[in-house]
């Protein structure tokens, strides 16, 4: 029934008067080539819906951020870890024992890359204002704290049958986040201290095909893709609970709101993702997805996270003109930073030991020091 051509197929399906969701066909078609959340919300709320809505609700967001798969990290602690990773694949013998970061990262950029890389020292310069290691706001729900520079997980490690649960669902990208709500189902039934200890303990991928080729090109995808997929799972945590005095809400809540991490947009991810199934829920929603981008877009420091959390507005329901504006006005920020600079290796994006080679504002100055 199908191509392997998203907008032929839905194209086919919109110009097909006898199809009947055709309607919601050409919302999809209109998402596509505008990006107004306002058709992919219509998808989603068609006034017949069935399987075949899911389907194409799948399709309009085939291949876009945060609907069909997570942004990449972009720190620049991942970006050595990636490094590191492919020369080693490449079958050079580099042992990395020590790095220096210009300013501090996310906790889970940390971790993973010391999953890749093994032991590793990490010398940060500076905490500049705000400081990454205090939460937003006051939570309950926190899987990070700090001590002194060094992040450490605040939560249990997770259980083993807890980690068995994770490879078997997020092996793989969500079609989309509706049908990944779905699959996530078996981590709603974990202990809400295995889902939290999954979050900060970041256990290695699934040993299956997939992994394996991408442990010699991005193994830190795993870790970035991996929270969200726990994320859906805490929206099925106490599902009896109604939802605006439930555990999961918030839980995800503080997540969200707590030390600057992956684990944020992940928790937000899982929010948006309620605001699709419970129309009830989309202005709370779309108003936390802004407050935590109106934080990133605030602090007069690089926020790794902002870029994610501003393509995760983009399709938040009930994204307003503003919303709108305001994650673009990051997106057209973050595009210009990435344009290559004339003397890049003045402003460290080569440090002549083989460094990542990213520019400048995305990866900060490291230096290899082991």
């Amino acid at each position: 029934m199908f191509s392997d051509d998203v907008d032929a197929d839905l194209a086919k399906m919109a110009g097909d008067p006898r199809f009947p969701h055709r309607e919601t066909a050409q919302h999809a078609v209109r998402f596509r080539a505008e990006g107004a959340v306002a058709d992919l919300v219509a998808v989603q709320d068609d006034a017949h819906p069935c399987g075949m809505t899911d389907v194409i609700f799948a399709m309009a967001g085939s291949q876009r951020p945060w609907l069909n798969w997570v942004p990449m990290p972009s720190e620049a602690i991942a970006n050595v870890a990636d490094e590191v990773a492919r020369r080693r694949a490449k079958g050079e013998q580099l042992d990395v024992t020590r790095l220096g970061l210009s300013t501090a990262e996310p906790p889970s950029a940390m971790v993973a890359c010391r999953r890749v890389i093994g032991p590793l020292a990490v010398d940060i310069n500076m905490f500049p204002a705000p400081d990454i290691r205090l939460p937003v706001r006051e939570v309950r729900y926190g899987v990070w704290r700090y001590d002194g520079t060094e992040p450490v997980a605040a939560v249990p490690a997770p259980s083993g049958a807890a980690i068995q649960t994770l490879h078997e669902v997020a092996g793989e990208p969500w079609p989309s986040p509706l049908s990944g709500y779905v699959q996530a189902a078996p981590l709603g039934e974990l202990p809400l201290s295995d889902l939290l200890g999954l979050l900060a303990h970041l256990p290695a991928p699934p040993a299956t095909p997939r992994w394996q080729h991408l442990a010699t090109t991005t193994p830190t995808y795993w870790y970035r893709l991996m929270q969200p997929w726990v994320c859906l799972g805490i929206l099925h945590h106490n599902a009896f609970e109604p939802w605006l005095v439930s555990t999961r809400r918030e839980v995800l809540m503080d997540l969200a709101f707590g030390v600057e991490d992956w684990v944020c947009d992940a928790a937000l991810f899982a929010l948006v993702t309620t605001a699709y199934r419970e129309p009830d829920q989309r202005e709370e929603v779309r108003a936390l997805v802004r407050a935590r981008l109106d934080a990133a877009m605030s602090a007069p420091r690089l926020v790794t996270i902002e870029e994610s959390l501003a393509r995760l507005m983009l399709v938040t329901p009930g994204c307003t003109a503003d919303d709108h504006a305001a994650a673009s006005s990051v997106l057209a920020r973050a595009a210009r930073a990435a344009e290559p600079e004339p003397d890049a290796d003045d402003e460290g994006a080569g440090d002549g030991e083989g460094g990542a080679g990213q520019p400048a504002r995305k990866r900060r100055w490291w230096r290899h020091r082991g």
